[in-house]
Parts: C-alpha cells; sequence; structure tokens
C-alpha cells in the first residue's frame, strides 16, 4: 500500500512541477515580447494624405491636420494592430479597441497606445518617428 501512496504523490508533485514550469515559460514568452516592442529605432514615413490611418510595421498613424503617432503593438498582450473598421483601431488577437486617441474604448486592453515621438517635414511630407 505504500508504494501506491508514493506513486501518488510522486505523480502530483510532478504534476505541479509541470504545470510550474510551463506557466514559467509562457510568462518568459510575454516579457520577450513586450522587451522587443520597446527597442530604439528611427523610421520614415511617406505621408498619404488621401488615408486616415497609415500602418507601419512598427507604428500607426493617424493623417489629421495635426498628425499622432503610436506604437502598433496592443497594450494588452503586445499584438500588432492593423485593423481599421468604423473609425477604430481594432486588435486581432483579443478584440481591444482603440479611438483615433489611442485611448480603450473596449476591452480587454485597459491603457491607451503608447504614443510616439516624431518630427513631420512638411516640405517631403515625411514623418520621422522614433520608435
Amino acid at each position: 500500500m505504500k508504494k501506491d501512496k508514493n506513486s501518488r504523490r510522486f505523480f502530483i508533485k510532478a504534476l505541479g512541477v509541470g504545470i510550474g514550469t510551463a506557466c514559467l515559460g509562457m510568462w518568459r514568452s510575454m516579457v520577450n515580447v513586450q522587451q522587443k516592442n520597446t527597442g530604439e529605432k528611427t523610421i520614415s514615413i511617406s505621408l498619404n494624405d488621401n488615408r486616415e490611418v497609415i500602418f507601419h510595421e512598427d507604428c500607426i498613424i493617424i493623417n489629421n491636420a495635426q498628425p499622432l503617432v503610436f506604437s502598433s503593438y496592443c497594450t494588452h498582450l503586445g499584438c500588432r494592430i492593423q485593423n481599421f473598421e468604423n473609425g477604430q483601431l481594432i486588435c486581432p488577437c483579443h478584440g481591444s479597441v482603440f479611438d483615433l486617441n489611442g485611448n480603450p474604448q473596449k476591452g480587454p486592453s485597459i491603457k491607451p497606445l503608447r504614443e510616439l515621438e516624431f518630427t513631420l517635414n512638411p516640405e517631403t511630407k515625411t514623418i520621422i518617428v522614433n520608435v
């Protein structure tokens, strides 16, 4: 009978270690995505006056009279936002919705999109963004 108790205990301990390891691995992956999304580089993007929203790999440009530039990564888990419907930016992963000022309108995201610094060159109609 002692063998049964020991084997059940071993199984439960091994299961706990396995679940803990899996959770740690998922956490590490999420941290790596977040760190990748906060790297520094400069890009130059040509403005197209016909489009209200311009998606670039790392940023979203709201092409108004006074342009706004946001990170294209959702503040929930870092998925890249590339959808613009009905005047809103939509995250494809979990359905967070942001207005054109970067504010969340529908969760799960509760933080606004990160606004990026940029300089506008009116002569060449380009925006230089620090991402």
